[in-house]
């Protein structure tokens, strides 16, 4: 399995050069995992701020050291994004994307809606994220996050914040949804509220 550590930088300028989410490459380390992801994990995800004031942390309760990344931004849209893993099992991957999807997150980046996070997590412990684009400008709605964690052995857990699947711009909706439900639970309940 491939380490995300190692491809941060350069797959961070290959996400930003063709205007996709995250790089196929990184990605493509949850295929190599050993094992399907987990979605119910006792791990979580959070997101607290808007715009350039959001922060993500990750509470690591998987029993293993995480190596993570992922995305913060509308929950409609993650949600779309995850959707699209499920099908191809190719998850947060470009590659696996259709075209429309591709375009909307285009926009969305364009917009300063949208930024990627990655960092490591020890077994046990919460981390705060280091965005490595320039992050969110858009401060109109509260952001959701999903994250896509590994450990050096194949495991694999996503987990989804609270507000995750409700698309931007719900006002009282998206800020009431913002601290919700529990990570993992949230993307199996708001499916209906995808834009």
């Amino acid at each position: 399995m491939r380490a995300l550590s190692r491809l941060g930088s350069p797959v961070a300028a290959t996400a930003l050069a063709s205007a996709t989410v995250l790089a196929g490459a990184g990605m493509a380390a949850a295929e190599d995992a050993a094992n399907e992801p987990v979605f119910d994990s006792k791990s979580s995800v959070s997101v607290s701020g808007k715009g350039k004031n959001a922060k993500v942390t990750y509470t690591n309760n998987s029993g293993k050291d995480l190596e993570c990344f992922g995305n913060v931004g509308p929950g409609g849209l993650l949600f779309d994004l995850l959707e699209e893993g499920k099908k191809t099992g190719k998850y947060l991957d470009p590659d696996g994307m259709s075209e429309e999807l591709k375009e909307r997150i285009k926009k969305a980046r364009e917009s300063g809606q949208i930024a990627n996070f990655e960092g490591d997590v020890e077994s046990g412990k919460t981390t705060e994220f280091a965005f490595w684009d320039p992050g969110l400008t858009d401060d109109s709605f509260a952001p959701a996050a999903v994250a896509l964690c590994q450990s050096t052995d194949g495991y694999v857990e996503i987990e989804v914040s609270p507000g995750f699947g409700v698309p931007a711009g719900l006002g009282s909706l998206d800020a009431a949804l913002t601290g919700v439900g529990s990570s993992g639970s949230v993307a199996r309940t708001t499916g209906s509220l995808g834009s």
